[in-house]
């Protein structure tokens, strides 16, 4: 099942695998809005996120209808692949069991496991149409000023966690496995997230690995007489000049539940932010309406070092 995943992980990694139609997403420069090569594309949504440093993210694309049929077209077509090459492999095990034998081996090998229909798996669902920013392709910048514009399918996405998604297949960051936030994108117009994300609450004691990390980097700038580079901003929203005549609208964050974490990095959640989500021991809860979010089992594909 894990090798499953991490091969249908590096194949979306290395190439847009599961892209619906010929909708060219991806990071927009400045330079290019203005020079006229970059313009509002109706069928397209836009993300625009701000911060007072270089950020990156990978967001995933909660499955629609169209999402869920391309899914299971690709579901038939790897499970009849993995049935022929479970017949390749049972023609090489009996291939082995005779060499075995011969051999006097007294341990044979294990026959092949046969896929069915109810134990397949194949690319996971929730990475389909998912979408990133930075640290490169910034949009513009300014002094302790990074954006960043991203082109998307509609649709609503969820914070993943800050996590770099490298051209090559590597990836690195936090997976928000255990809680994060999620909005919706509309087509024709630009879904403002702000500097929201790099202004939320800093979580409580004990901290999460990556909030020790900043702890203790803006611990060692200040020794030397440098500024924070993690202090938290004041909240801030709004599109520079270039983008003024794109319609926007500025997102409305929601509680989003657990998520599988499928590149096998490290987890953790968001921070609890103000009417919006909130934690009961590991229990997500939706601020806004007070209730708890579904959280369904999940499996990690770190392996465990014994």
């Amino acid at each position: 099942m894990i090798r499953t995943a991490l091969a249908a992980l590096l194949a979306l990694t290395a190439a847009p695998a599961f892209a619906a139609d010929d909708l060219k997403t991806g990071p927009i420069e400045e330079k290019n809005v203005l020079a006229g090569k970059a313009t509002l594309d109706p069928k397209l949504g836009y993300v625009f996120i701000q911060g007072p440093i270089r950020s990156q993210a990978v967001l995933l694309r909660e499955p629609d209808a169209d999402t869920r049929t391309r899914y299971q077209a690709d579901w038939e077509e790897d499970f009849a692949k993995a049935q022929k090459k479970y017949q390749s492999a049972v023609k090489a095990w009996e291939l082995d069991i005779v060499v075995a034998r011969q051999t006097g081996k007294k341990e044979l090998p294990e026959k092949p496991v046969e896929p069915t229909r109810e134990t397949f798996v194949g690319r996971p669902i929730a990475l389909y149409d998912q979408a990133s920013w930075g640290p490169m392709f910034i949009y513009s910048k300014g002094e302790g000023y990074f954006s960043y514009l991203t082109s998307v399918r509609p649709g609503t996405y969820i914070y993943y966690g800050p996590i770099f998604a490298a051209p090559n297949g590597a990836l690195g960051g936090l997976c928000y496995c255990m809680g994060s936030v999620k909005f919706d994108v509309k087509a024709g117009q630009v879904t403002d997230l702000g500097n929201f994300l790099s202004a939320t609450p800093e979580p409580k004691e004990p901290f999460d690995t990556f909030t020790q990390f900043q702890r203790k980097y803006d611990a060692e700038r200040a020794a030397k007489g440098k500024e924070p580079v993690f202090k938290k901003p004041a909240l801030a929203w709004g599109l520079p000049e270039s983008l003024k005549a794109w319609p926007s609208a500025q997102a409305e964050f929601r509680a989003s539940g657990k998520q599988n974490n499928y590149y096998g990095l490290q987890i953790t959640r968001i921070a609890p932010i103000p009417g919006v989500i909130d934690y009961r021991r590991d229990t997500v809860i939706d601020v806004k309406s007070g209730t708890d979010v579904a959280n369904p089992g999940i499996t990690t594909q770190v392996k465990v070092k014994k």
